[in-house]
C-alpha cells in the first residue's frame, strides 16, 4: 500500500514508534525534577539580582529567572496531564539535589554564580532532557516531547548568553578559584545522581566542606559597578514644568525607562521572601519583573543610540533598597501597586505616550506604546494578588499611602543635595534628532 503523507504525522518510523520508551511513572519522576530544578534556579537568580553589580549580567538574569518561570508552568501542566494529582508540585523531590541547591544559592561573586549555572547547572538540565528526548517514545509521549524542545531552546540561548558573558568576565588570575567552586558544585550534583536521578552516575563520594552552615539572606541594596558614577537614593529634580517641550519631555521619559531596573531589583525579592504563594503568583511576579528589566534596556538602547553615557546619569537604588530593608514582602508589592496604579490615569502611561508621538521620536513612540501596554497588564498583577492578603482596596489605597509617605522622605532628604541639580546641564548636551540621523548614517 502506498502512503498518501508520511506516517505517524511525520513523528518517527514504524521502528522509532515500536520502542517503548520511558513509562508514565519514570516520566513523572523525571518532569518532578526539571520542575524542581528549573524553580530553584529562578530562585537563586532572584536572590542575587540586587548582589550582581554588572549591568549587563541584570538584564541577562532577569530575562533567564522568567523564562525558568515559564519552563515551570508548563512542566506543572504536563504532571497533571499524566494521572498525577496536582500535589506536593513544590515539594523537594531529593534532599541531595535540594543540597546542590543551597551550595549554589551561596556563590558569593557574580563570577560563582554564573560559573555554577552556566558551567555546572545548565550544562547538565540540557544533557539529561536531550537524553529523555532521545529515550522517550516520540508518539505515546509526544507532548512532553514538545514542552522539552520548546524548553532546550530557551536553555540552550541562555547557556551561549552565559558563555560568552563569562568569558568577558574571567581573567587569569579568577581561574582557580573559578574551577574549585565548579568542582564544588559537581560534587554536590554528583552525589544526587545529576539531574536525571541516574543511580549509576550518582557517587558515594565524600563531599566538600557545605558553604549552607547558617540561613542565607540575600544582599538587599542594589549593586551598581564601577561605570556608575552617581548611584543616588533619587533621581535628583527633574523637570516638572508642563510648559517644557514635547522634546524635553520625551527625553525625560526615556531617562524614567532607562533608570527603571530598580524595579526588578524590587521584586526579585519580594518573589524570594514572600512564601507559601500558589505558584501563579511567583509566575506572574517574574513576569513582571522582566517586563520591567526590558523597559530599563529600552532606554539603554535610546541613550547608546544618542551617544549618551547611560551609566554617567543618576541612578536612583532606593525603590529597590528601601522596600527590602524595611518592608515585609505584601507592603513592597502595595508600594508598586500603587505607583503603577496611578499610571492608569489620564496624565500617567497615556499620556507618556502621546508625548512620545508629537515628539517626532518613533522609536520612544514604540517604547511608550509596549511600556504602557505591560503597566496595564501589571496593575491588574497587583490587584490580583494584594486584594487576598490586604482583603479591600480601600485598605490597600491606605497601606500603599503609608509606605509613599516613608518612602517620599528618602527622596526629598536626598533631593534636597546640591547635586540633585543635574538636569539642565545634561539636556543641553543631548543631540537634537537632526544630529542623532546625522550620526547614524556617518
Amino acid at each position: 500500500m502506498n502512503a498518501t503523507a508520511p506516517p505517524l504525522a511525520g513523528l518517527c518510523t514504524y521502528a522509532q514508534g515500536g520502542e517503548p520508551g520511558y513509562s508514565v511513572e519514570r516520566t513523572v519522576q523525571l518532569l518532578r525534577r526539571y520542575l524542581f530544578v528549573e524553580s530553584q534556579t529562578m530562585r537563586c537568580l532572584v536572590a542575587h539580582l540586587n548582589a550582581v553589580p554588572e549591568w549587563e549580567v541584570k538584564c541577562g538574569l532577569s530575562l533567564h529567572l522568567w523564562q525558568d518561570a515559564e519552563h515551570c508552568t508548563w512542566l506543572r501542566n504536563r504532571v497533571k496531564e499524566m494521572r498525577t494529582p496536582p500535589l506536593h508540585l513544590d515539594r523537594v523531590p531529593d534532599p541531595a539535589l535540594d543540597a546542590f541547591f543551597q551550595e549554589l544559592i551561596r556563590s558569593s561573586t557574580t563570577l560563582e554564580l554564573l560559573t555554577g549555572v552556566n558551567r555546572v547547572l545548565k550544562p547538565a538540565s540540557i544533557a539529561a532532557m536531550q537524553r529523555h528526548l532521545s529515550e522517550a517514545n516520540p508518539l505515546v509521549d509526544q507532548p512532553t516531547r514538545r514542552l522539552l524542545r520548546f524548553i532546550l531552546l530557551e536553555e540552550e540561548e541562555q547557556l551561549a548568553w552565559g558563555d560568552a558573558t563569562l568569558r568577558r568576565l574571567i581573567s587569569e588570575e579568577d581561574t582557580e578559584p573559578r574551577e574549585s567552586w565548579a568542582a564544588h558544585l559537581r560534587a554536590y550534583l554528583d552525589a544526587a545522581g545529576g539531574i536525571d536521578a541516574d543511580s549509576a552516575s550518582a557517587t558515594e563520594n565524600e563531599l566538600p566542606p557545605a558553604r549552607a552552615q547558617e540561613p542565607f539572606d540575600p544582599i538587599r541594596t542594589p549593586q551598581r559597578d564601577e561605570r556608575f558614577t552617581r548611584v543616588w537614593h533619587s533621581r535628583g529634580r527633574l523637570p516638572a514644568n508642563a510648559d517644557i517641550s514635547a522634546t524635553e519631555r520625551n527625553w525625560f521619559q526615556l531617562y524614567m525607562r532607562l533608570t527603571e531596573m530598580h524595579v526588578p531589583e524590587l521584586m526579585a525579592l519580594i518573589i524570594y521572601d514572600w512564601g507559601d504563594q500558589p505558584w501563579e503568583f511567583y509566575h506572574d511576579m517574574a513576569r513582571q519583573l522582566w517586563d520591567e528589566a526590558r523597559h530599563a534596556m529600552m532606554g539603554e538602547i535610546a541613550f547608546e543610540s544618542s551617544g549618551l553615557n547611560w551609566a554617567e546619569v543618576p541612578h536612583e537604588i532606593s525603590f529597590g533598597e528601601f522596600p527590602n530593608t524595611q518592608l515585609e514582602p505584601a507592603d513592597r508589592h502595595c508600594l508598586l501597586w500603587g505607583i503603577e496604579q496611578g499610571l492608569m490615569k489620564p496624565d500617567g502611561k497615556q499620556l507618556e505616550y502621546k508625548v512620545a508621538r508629537e515628539s517626532g521620536d518613533p522609536l520612544s513612540t514604540a517604547f511608550q506604546d509596549f511600556d504602557w501596554a505591560d503597566e496595564v497588564l501589571h496593575a491588574q498583577i497587583g490587584r490580583r494578588w494584594l486584594l487576598p492578603a490586604f482583603e479591600s482596596m480601600e485598605a490597600m489605597q491606605q497601606r500603599y499611602e503609608e509606605v509613599l509617605a516613608r518612602f517620599q522622605a528618602i527622596l526629598d532628604q536626598d533631593q534636597a543635595l546640591p547635586r540633585a541639580e543635574w538636569w539642565d546641564a545634561f539636556y543641553r548636551q543631548i543631540p537634537r534628532q537632526g544630529e542623532r540621523q546625522a550620526q547614524a548614517s556617518d
